[in-house]
């Protein structure tokens, strides 16, 4: 019963936030209308341009303008409707066109061009409806209860004169049915979120299309990283445990010799022998634990990443929501991805608080491990930084994931990394 009552209770609440969330969105469609008109401004000049070739060279800006303003726009079409709208354009990777052409190919510029224009049209009626309708209806409700206080010979005037109490009924009337149409700012709101989620997301050939695309950056992926993690092992053996076996050898030999002239004591170099031997086995225990960490096969993903929290110098909280069982290879690249970013955290951030949340959920492409670490440090991370971003996305793709970085200059840097739970 006590459910039924608190769920009753919050109606009001999350229908409060839904109208604040639509008239948000319908209001934004003002700015949005405002730089896609500059947007296709760019893409006439451009095109104008073109005939005497200086286009050519301003190709690639404009075309980079429209797809940030499509992203953009998807991006709040999202927000609103709670679910990712999907982009049409070639992943990052992929070989054999150039970034215009790319665009271009499939109809993506062209629906992009229309998505613009609509907005053109639509943007300032909407955040007019979602803005102006409001104030116009209270400012018609104060009227039809105050226009007795008005001066004599200066009635209050709305839509028209009050003048008298029937008047002040039509101005009451007027200012209910305007609040009424304003409460309709939800529904207005999805459909204009639908409408543009449906014109800028791939069409059916385009998602065969990407998905072929996607399998190529996929493959290539899955060679650098593989070619990498080989490089990477193969540099650890050679200035580890390899030095560490070859100063075994010269105290074994050491001592051979002071065992076959007997003129000196073999005891120091035997010592020194099972010393450089034991540190060779620290070395090779480190490299199997690099390669995939025990700690991952005996306990699973969960409380592996909760070690990792809990040895970083730096203040790490762990929230896990929904865990499940996931594939062995899911479990290392992530394991390794989140280790890369907590130590980002420690060596160039400057943070004082990190935090990791591991949620699966179902995505469009079926059950999804997602990650978010976040910090408080100074921000400004970037992929080409040297930071090891890269080739985390590298590891990521390779199974099919994806990693998002958000790092502004001042921060928050906040690193988003999804991977299907089956590679």
């Amino acid at each position: 019963m006590s459910r039924g009552h608190g769920s009753r209770d919050n109606r009001p609440v999350n229908a409060m936030s839904r109208q604040v969330r639509a008239v948000r969105h319908l209001a934004g469609d003002a700015v949005s209308s405002l730089t896609a008109l500059v947007t296709l401004v760019v893409v006439v000049a451009t095109a104008l341009l073109s005939v005497v070739g200086i286009g050519l060279v301003l190709a690639g800006p404009a075309s980079s303008a429209v797809r940030r303003w499509a992203d953009h726009e998807r991006s709040r079409a999202g927000h609103l409707l709670r679910r990712p709208v999907a982009s049409p354009y070639p992943p990052a990777g992929t070989p054999g066109r150039s970034a215009v052409r790319a665009h271009a190919d499939g109809g993506a510029l062209l629906r992009d061009l229309l998505a613009a224009a609509l907005r053109v049209v639509s943007g300032v009626p909407l955040a007019l409806f979602a803005v102006v309708l409001p104030l116009i209806s209270i400012n018609s409700a104060l009227i039809a209860l105050f226009w007795w206080a008005f001066p004599a010979g200066k009635p209050a005037e709305s839509f028209f004169a009050v003048t008298s109490w029937w008047g002040a009924l039509a101005s009451l009337a007027i200012a209910l049915v305007g609040l009424g149409v304003w409460l309709m700012a939800p529904v207005v709101a999805r459909i204009d979120a639908v409408s543009t989620a449906r014109l800028l997301s791939p069409t059916r050939q385009q998602e065969l299309v990407l998905r072929a695309q996607l399998e190529q950056v996929r493959r290539r992926s899955a060679v650098s990283a593989h070619t990498a993690e080989l490089r990477r092992i193969e540099r650890d053996l050679h200035d580890a445990a390899q030095n560490r076996l070859v100063a075994v050898t010269m105290y074994v030999g050491m001592a051979q010799r002071q065992l076959e002239t007997g003129r000196d004591d073999p005891g120091p170099s035997l010592a020194k022998a099972q010393s450089a031997a034991s540190d060779a086995l620290t070395e090779m225990r480190r490299v199997i634990r690099g390669i995939y960490p025990p700690v991952l096969a005996e306990e699973g993903l969960v409380p592996a990443i909760g070690a990792l929290a809990d040895l970083s110098p730096v203040p790490t909280r762990l929230h896990v929501d929904r865990p499940a069982p996931t594939a062995a290879a899911v479990d290392a690249a992530l394991y390794f991805s989140i280790a890369e970013a907590l130590t980002n955290v420690v060596k160039h951030s400057g943070a004082t608080e990190a935090d990791v949340q591991l949620r699966w959920e179902d995505g469009d492409r079926g059950p999804e491990v997602l990650v978010v670490v976040t910090d408080n440090g100074r921000g400004g991370a970037a992929p080409s930084g040297g930071s090891g971003l890269s080739g985390m996305a590298a590891r990521l793709q390779a199974l099919g994931g994806w990693l998002d970085l958000s790092s502004p200059s001042g921060g928050p840097t906040t690193i988003r990394m999804g991977l299907p739970c089956e590679p």
